[in-house]
């Protein structure tokens, strides 16, 4: 990771059991490669204070494999859903941190410069009190930013909730990003995505 650091976070929502899946979700691969690992590269091009990893399902196998400059936390409560990840990572999170761009381990087509147009609305705001969201397909959600002023709402968060509930309440800026549309819940999601994802950007990162 670069020396030059910004003020926020990012959180990596890693602990899915992915029951339909099959297997836990930060043990997808492509080939030999985690599928974890490259969007945890794709996260560290934004320059974040740190970057969370919230791992459950699986964590044993995984955790050994990650970078050590990201920071590791097990969701003990995984089995509760992912509002339990939520909470975790947004109370894990640096306390000078201005916030926390939360991202999802299943998004696998999310590159570096899909999280910049999230980032780089941050200085027309105080992004304490930012509120910045991917919208899709008629729809919103992670890869998000979530101002640390606003972590506290968040806490009321249970069961298999995403963070749209809470996010439609604070009026979020929309950022279209169509590719955060697709994510992995079943083997034949995965196999489709990763043939997207050979099409949309292998080439072009080689």
């Amino acid at each position: 990771m670069s020396e030059r650091k910004s003020d926020f976070s990012v959180a990596v929502l890693a602990a899915g059991q992915g029951h339909r899946l099959g297997y836990p979700k930060c043990l997808m691969r492509r080939g030999d490669e985690y599928l974890l690992l490259d969007l945890l590269e794709q996260a560290s091009g934004i320059n974040p204070s740190e970057i969370i990893v919230i791992l459950g399902a699986g964590e044993n196998i995984i955790k050994p494999m990650l970078p050590q400059w990201s920071r590791i936390i097990v969701n003990h409560q995984w089995h509760e859903g992912m509002s339990s990840s939520i909470r975790l990572a947004l109370k894990a999170t640096n306390q000078k941190s201005s916030g926390v761009l939360l991202m999802s381990c299943d998004q696998i087509l999310i590159r570096t410069h899909h999280l910049e147009r999230i980032t780089s609305l941050l200085p027309r705001y105080d992004s304490r009190t930012a509120c910045i969201a991917s919208s899709y397909n008629e729809t919103f959600g992670i890869p998000c930013f979530i101002g640390a002023k606003h972590f506290s709402q968040f806490d009321n968060l249970h069961g298999d909730q995403g963070a749209k509930s809470i996010l439609k309440t604070l009026n979020p800026f929309l950022v279209p990003i169509e590719e955060a549309f697709y994510d992995v819940d079943t083997p034949d999601d995965l196999k489709f995505i990763l043939q997207k994802k050979r099409a949309l950007f292998d080439d072009n990162e080689r």
